[in-house]
């Protein structure tokens, strides 16, 4: 039995805004939308029907549960990409979209080594790949899960990246001119405090440190990589570790700038010697 769009999208209105503004709730009726029968506001205002109802509502009780849209639809866009998720990865970010536009921007036509410590996704390593064919790029990751999903990303869209097993704590470093990471920084007593929908989904690996040094994956990734003489570090980070780091940095004898995000918060940091 065919069914209205638009009395889809008022079930989907009526859940969603319990957890949601009005315009996130369309959103996500709309992403649904384009997902399952590659239609548009066009196809609800004319008054077209679905047969795919009970689809549709199979898929609200996951978000009306806080999962992830991203990863029922296993589509994530990135800087230009068509990415592939699921629940092995965290979801790509627009402040990470800023971190790679900041590297793109400093090194046009750059055709040197690029090392990506903690991969996940892929997001990083294979955007820099694209948007600089000369460079030879690699991501790495300490958890293969990861790295299944990054080199699927790699295969779909015919990116050569190599991706490789690596925990940055205890391995060494590949010497590289660019090394960028995204690594985890959210104190584990910050947990109570996040949202469901990224506690309950995202992987803990990729975004949760020891509270003791919520640093320990800056500066141990500062120390290796800026051994090799010419290296330049860009890394995300949050806005609050912004003192720490600047104390750090300076009393190791480091060259640093800090680059504001989208939300003018202190989030993007290159480091040099």
């Amino acid at each position: 039995m065919s069914v209205k769009l638009s009395t889809i999208k008022a079930i989907y209105l009526d859940v969603l805004t319990k957890l949601y503004t009005r315009s996130e709730a369309e959103n996500y009726f709309y992403i649904v939308l384009q997902w399952l029968e590659k239609k548009s506001k066009t196809d609800v205002i004319v008054g077209n029907e679905t047969l795919l109802q009970s689809t549709y509502l199979d898929l609200l009780s996951q978000l009306e549960k806080s999962v992830p849209i991203q990863y029922l639809t296993n589509e994530a866009p990135f800087y230009g990409l068509d990415l592939y998720v699921d629940e092995r990865t965290l979801i790509p970010r627009p402040e990470t979209e800023q971190l790679v536009h900041l590297i793109l921007e400093e090194n046009q036509g750059f055709s040197g080594k690029i090392l990506d410590i903690g991969t996940g996704s892929g997001c990083i390593a294979l955007t820099l790949k694209k948007n600089l064919p000369n460079a030879t790029v690699s991501g790495c990751d300490i958890s293969l899960d990861a790295l299944e999903v990054a080199k699927k990303n790699a295969h779909l869209l015919n990116i050569d990246v190599d991706f490789f097993e690596l925990g940055v704590l205890n391995d060494t470093i590949t010497p590289s001119n660019i090394v960028v990471s995204n690594p985890p920084y959210i104190a584990l007593e910050e947990k109570v405090n996040m949202e469901s929908n990224v506690i309950d989904y995202e992987p803990d690996v990729a975004l949760f440190v020891d509270a003791e040094d919520p640093l320990l994956f800056y500066k141990t990734i500062v120390k290796k990589a800026l051994k090799n003489k010419g290296t330049v570090c860009y890394f995300e980070t949050s806005e609050f570790y912004r003192t720490e780091l600047d104390e750090w940095l300076a009393s190791s004898n480091y060259q640093y700038v800090w680059k504001s995000d989208f939300q003018l918060k202190d989030r993007i940091l290159k480091v040099w010697h």
